[in-house]
């Protein structure tokens, strides 16, 4: 698997984009909105559909338990994995997209240190790299066509979590707003007392369009 193994607000400010999410648990993915300084879920996983950025993966070590933005050590996929900043830190991922107009219409970062999510991308990125050959210059379309639940454990221990499927349904030129920025490495530094301090809150983005009621146009015209 070629990857071994979506931009939020960064803790020491700068520009930031706002995120989509797949629960592991539930195999849903959901467009976070805010809105008159509240936030809003909205579930987009039947008409998830977007421009990834898959050139650019970045790959690194996420802690999501901050209490605010999450801490993200992320290198580009080209170059190696950084050190593990702390035990807390787990390997994940992170991928910038542009969403179709009948999920949402911005750019978005999607990022998780799931394993069952990871396998869903190790496979996408495999699928990118055999496309690629015959698409220079392009990037992929990409829908979740389905999920594959994954057991681990027995008895009281065991649980399901949802690896997605996304599939590649076609190839287009790079959309002009989905420009590629290396993540600014956040970590949290201890404080004398010697616990590390909590990232500001996540500000979210500005709500995006509500998904279309039709289905969407062709694929060039999706992403303009």
């Amino acid at each position: 698997m070629a990857l071994g193994i979506d931009y939020a607000p960064s803790a020491n400010g700068g520009d930031f984009l706002g995120f989509i999410k797949f629960n592991a648990k539930a195999g849903r993915i959901t467009r976070r909105d805010r809105e008159n300084g509240e936030n809003s879920d909205v579930d987009i996983t039947r008409n998830f559909k977007c421009v990834m950025d898959i050139e650019n993966i970045e790959i690194g070590w996420i802690d999501f338990d901050t209490g605010g933005a999450p801490s993200m050590v992320l290198s580009h996929c080209s170059k190696p994995v950084p050190p593990q900043p702390s035990p807390k830190h787990r390997k994940g991922v992170r991928v910038v997209l542009k969403l179709s107009k009948e999920s949402g219409g911005d750019i978005r970062e999607l990022s998780s240190h799931a394993k069952s999510f990871m396998r869903g991308m190790d496979k996408l990125h495999d699928d990118y790299l055999s496309g690629v050959l015959d698409n220079p210059g392009k990037l992929p379309v990409v829908v979740m066509s389905d999920t594959i639940a994954v057991v681990t454990g027995e008895g009281a221990k065991r649980s399901s979590n949802y690896a997605p499927v996304f599939e590649i349904v076609a190839w287009v030129k790079r959309p002009d707003d989905l420009v590629y920025k290396a993540r600014v490495t956040s970590v949290a530094a201890p404080s004398e007392s010697g616990e590390a301090p909590r990232s500001p809150p996540t500000t979210g983005a500005s709500r995006a369009a509500p998904p279309a009621a039709k289905a969407p146009p062709a694929d060039d015209e999706d992403f303009g």
